[in-house]
């Protein structure tokens, strides 16, 4: 199979391997070099996997996949972890000096993408689990108690991207 032409640096492409949305920014290798939309550490992509995607991308995909260029920073953010006491924790924006990309901000975003792809994967999982006749009374509350811990996550999540789209 040979390689698709490269878009124009900067175009909104996605990398259907990682399910992920990025912009284009340039070959290394033949290997296409790909940057979150938000921001971040370029990762590389088969080209055959990367397809380009048109103008404008939703806000709903840009929330899915980090980023939060278009969202108000104004008002606290709620980080998700909580410290070491359970108690909430929150990114108060510095407005003379913080652009809404900083240093916790972009570890915020990863953290959550991190707990939205792993409630993605156990969801994938439970559908496997399910069909299976044998499941135990152990493997069940196993399975119960991490859907109640990504739920908790999720649900984390959107209070705090409802809180600063609103």
């Amino acid at each position: 199979m040979t390689n698709p032409p490269p878009p124009e640096p900067g175009a909104f492409v996605r990398d259907t391997q990682r399910d992920t949305l990025g912009t284009y920014m340039g070959e290394v290798g033949g290997r296409w070099l790909l940057r979150p939309l938000g921001g971040g550490r370029e990762w590389e992509a088969e080209p055959v996997r990367v397809v380009t995607v048109a103008e404008p991308v939703t806000r709903a995909h840009r929330f899915r996949f980090g980023d939060r260029s278009h969202s108000p920073a104004p008002g606290p953010r709620l980080l998700p972890w909580s410290s070491p006491e359970g108690k909430p924790c929150y990114l108060v924006p510095d407005t003379e000096h913080e652009d809404g990309d900083g240093y916790l901000t972009r570890l915020a975003d990863g953290v959550e993408a991190t707990q939205l792809t792993m409630a993605e994967n156990l969801l994938t999982h439970t559908h496997a689990l399910l069909d299976e006749p044998r499941l135990t009374h152990p493997e069940l509350r196993f399975l119960l108690a991490r859907h109640t811990e990504a739920l908790h996550d999720a649900l984390r999540i959107a209070h705090s991207r409802g809180n600063r789209t609103a």
